[in-house]
């Protein structure tokens, strides 16, 4: 029992640990073999020597530490590789490689990466590389310190630099570049943060919080109307993008989904304002920027007043649908409003 707590402890520092110390290392030195069998490094075909070694195809029952690989490796617990990796990697809890790193990496914890990447990386929890990076990284948490050209996809995303899509619940960008990152967070370097003060036929004032990019951003929506002298309050998420026409002029589309809380009720009933928003933007300084323009608006509702469907004061409808327990309403309106870049 001591021997196996001994070789966790080994697998767990060598996980742990050196991540933190990668140095590029280059392959000029390591011969080549075409199989490589390790239970546990050193107990293997290559012995004490495995560090010298490139290999066409790496078996490590447990786990192994080799020179690079050219082909496919497989290990149950870990894959360490001083020099480059080509072609196929599969390990149950991590992939480790100095060098380059190309093809297909899976793990079920980590892929972490010394150098340059290109291909798919796909793992449980991490995927980190240092140096540029090119293609998919698909994981809890996507790390890339350098240069990413590609689509990165997890619940955090985090590039220096991108070409290429971030899909995430946490999107971190030090330049987007010629990136779009998609998702509830975009904290972006240099990029849009915007507060906006609007006005509309249904919710009469709304402050919207924007984060992102130009090309892409998320909103965020609170707003406050009335109807039939009781207040009526709105919060809603949304996304949308800008198209730039001059220095001054922009045209933005935004979508946006809104829950109605009328008269402070906040019961499961459907009560949901859906927007299209076409807003034309005027810059008359650095900081500040007019905007007006149509919106397409569908309301489903489920709250009843006095007997009727809805809680908004709706100006008309170009189409209109009731069942037996809630309502559509379809309209077209507008918005107007400031903006305030922060």
């Amino acid at each position: 029992m001591n021997n196996v707590n001994r070789k966790f402890r080994l697998v767990s520092l060598l996980v742990l640990l050196v991540p933190i110390n990668l140095i590029a290392q280059n392959n000029d030195s390591l011969k080549t073999r075409k199989a490589q069998v390790t239970f546990a490094y050193p107990i293997g075909s290559n012995g004490m020597s495995s560090l010298e070694y490139s290999n066409n195809f790496s078996f490590n029952i447990l786990y192994g530490l080799n020179g690079g690989v050219n082909g496919v490796e497989i290990s149950s617990i870990l894959n360490y590789n001083k020099g480059e990796v080509k072609g196929f990697q599969l390990s149950g809890i991590s992939n480790i490689n100095i060098g380059l790193s190309k093809g297909f990496l899976l793990s079920g914890v980590s892929n972490v990466c010394g150098d340059s990447t290109s291909g798919l990386l796909l793992s449980g929890v991490l995927n980190y590389s240092k140096g540029n990076s090119t293609g998919l990284q698909l994981a809890t948490i996507n790390i890339s310190a350098n240069q990413f050209n590609g689509f990165q996809l997890g619940v955090v995303n985090y590039a220096k630099k991108i070409k290429g899509v971030q899909l995430g619940v946490i999107n971190i960008l030090g330049d987007a570049e010629k990136g779009v990152p998609i998702g509830l967070f975009s904290i972006v370097k240099n990029g849009l943060y915007e507060l906006e003060l609007t006005g509309g036929e249904a919710i009469y004032s709304n402050l919207n919080y924007k984060m992102g990019v130009e090309r892409f951003y998320t909103i965020y929506k609170i707003g406050y109307s009335s109807f039939k002298n009781s207040p009526v309050y709105s919060a809603g998420l949304g996304f949308g993008g800008n198209i730039s026409i001059s220095k001054t002029q922009k045209l933005s589309v935004e979508l946006s989904s809104n829950q109605i809380v009328y008269n402070n009720n906040w019961n499961g009933n459907l009560n949901m304002l859906n927007k299209v928003d076409f807003n034309y933007k005027y810059s008359f300084s650095e900081k500040f920027s007019l905007m007006i323009g149509p919106s397409f608006n569908i309301y489903v509702t489920e709250k009843k007043v006095d007997g009727e469907y809805g809680t908004l004061n709706i100006p008309y409808s170009i189409y209109a649908n009731e069942w037996s327990s809630g309502k559509l309403f379809m309209w077209v309106g507008l918005n107007a409003g400031l903006s305030l870049k922060l």
